[in-house]
């Protein structure tokens, strides 16, 4: 989690603590209270026992997220900058979002002239499948799954796989 490192030297400098007696009191190691006023990075367990601490909630000390209102512009942006890799993992909402961003934009171009849907299909094919390819590797699946694309109603079984909830956000997942 990203910590709010100044606001924490703030409060500890306020009780007059040092970062061994700040750990003392939260019952976390000294190392972490260095890596958090330090980095900026923290683990839940230990801003929630800062909090406490500091009789503040949890919130108060980690950094505001900025409000991303073009993500799903952002998560499009990457699929067709990433449109030839087929290597690593994809979430399911970049893999949805990016799906509707291709039948919206195929759309679009078949209406205003069949042709023009032919050519943004063929822009957004490759990239599209490349982001399939690594959506069904989280999901423990082969990218060949895509196939089944080919054969009527094989899309049902592509997009129940498509839908499997990832390794990343599974209980057992351990990040690298």
């Amino acid at each position: 989690m990203k910590v709010n490192s100044a606001r924490v030297k703030q409060l500890r400098a306020h009780k007059h603590w040092s970062q061994e007696e700040l750990a003392t009191a939260c019952g976390v190691n000294l190392r972490t209270i260095q890596r958090i006023e330090n980095q900026g990075t923290g683990s839940l367990e230990s801003v929630k026992a800062l909090a406490a601490v500091f009789g503040i909630s949890a919130n108060e000390l980690l950094v505001p997220t900025v409000q991303q209102k073009n993500a799903q512009l952002e998560v499009v942006k990457t699929c067709l900058l990433r449109y030839a890799d087929f290597a690593g993992t994809a979430g399911r909402s970049e893999y949805w979002w990016f799906f509707l961003f291709a039948c919206l934009v195929t759309t679009m171009g078949a209406v205003i002239h069949h042709v023009l849907g032919g050519v943004v299909f063929l822009a957004v094919v490759l990239p599209l499948l490349a982001v399939g390819t690594r959506r069904l590797r989280d999901a423990s699946h082969s990218g060949w799954w895509q196939l089944l694309f080919l054969v009527p109603f094989g899309f049902v079984v592509v997009f129940w796989l498509l839908a499997e909830q990832g390794r990343r956000a599974g209980p057992g997942f351990k990040p690298a």
